[in-house]
């Protein structure tokens, strides 16, 4: 069987204030899943190619997602909060709002996050296939490899969706990577996004720290945090994530570790969930 070969499409972004809308990435995302699909439904006969497995990565404008346990819409005073402008790096963003297919309830992604939504089809018979729980549980243990190998940073996951790691003296577990699921036909949608130089739980003011404005994934009590804050006051990683920006881990580097965690997981893992992304 051959190896699996991701396509990385990544849509590029220009800080301050230039980023892909989320709902590009999203039918970019729609694009690439019809076309697995519709492969699906060629008769043998046909000779069709299969569409490559892709990874398509991007920090979009900020947004807050609905999931599906989002069962009763927002209220005026809900939306109106939400849509209120960001303050990011001396410039006002405006805020949008979707639902997502995913489960949960409602998060965010924006400027200082990382986006990485793989899409394939798990049942393929050419390459390597995983089982939905298997699946599940290789987009956490790529994105825990992905923060120890480029960050050094010790990652775990909990009880509660996501990928998390301990922060201060008292190691209080926080967020620092979002994930979610969603298959059709056993087509691949969603993926994770990996907080990097974002505000941390103790910025209370909303107009600058987006997670003040909900409860994000529905957790109550649990913070959040990113890349930055857990890298060494100072050192030289830190610096050029606050200099040159996201997108220096949204390349190539990171399309080769999850390729590499494709390759060497275990068929029928344990362990992962839907949703929470």
């Amino acid at each position: 069987m051959p190896p699996l070969r991701l396509q990385h499409l990544h849509l590029p972004s220009l800080p301050p204030s230039h980023f892909p809308p989320y709902s590009l990435a999203s039918k970019l995302q729609t694009l690439l899943r019809r076309q697995h699909l519709n492969f699906k439904d060629s008769p043998p006969s046909s000779n069709q190619p299969p569409p490559p497995p892709a990874l398509i990565t991007f920090t979009p404008l900020p947004i807050y997602t609905l999931g599906r346990r989002q069962s009763s819409p927002l209220s005026p005073a809900e939306l109106t909060r939400l849509s209120h402008p960001l303050s990011y790096a001396g410039t006002t963003l405006p805020v949008g709002t979707a639902h997502s297919p995913r489960g949960g309830l409602t998060t965010y992604h924006g400027p200082g996050q990382v986006v990485l939504w793989p899409v394939l089809d798990i049942h393929s018979k050419h390459h390597k296939q995983f089982t939905v729980r298997c699946y599940s549980r290789l987009l956490e243990s790529t994105t825990i490899s992905t923060l120890e190998k480029m960050f050094s940073i010790k990652a775990f996951i909990t009880a509660d969706p996501g990928v998390w790691t301990n922060v201060g003296e008292e190691e209080e577990e926080r967020k620092i990577a979002a994930l979610g699921v969603h298959l059709r036909r056993h087509v691949s949608g969603l993926g994770t996004a990996i907080n990097v130089d974002m505000p941390p739980t103790e910025v209370t003011d909303e107009r600058i720290n987006p997670w003040k404005r909900i409860v994000a994934c529905g957790i109550e009590g649990r913070g959040v945090t990113c890349v930055r804050e857990q890298l060494p006051r100072g050192g030289e990683l830190a610096e050029r994530i606050e200099v040159d920006g996201v997108e220096k881990i949204s390349g190539e580097k990171v399309v080769r570790l999850l390729g590499e965690a494709m390759e060497k997981s275990e068929e029928g893992g344990k362990g992962g969930r839907r949703g929470g992304m």
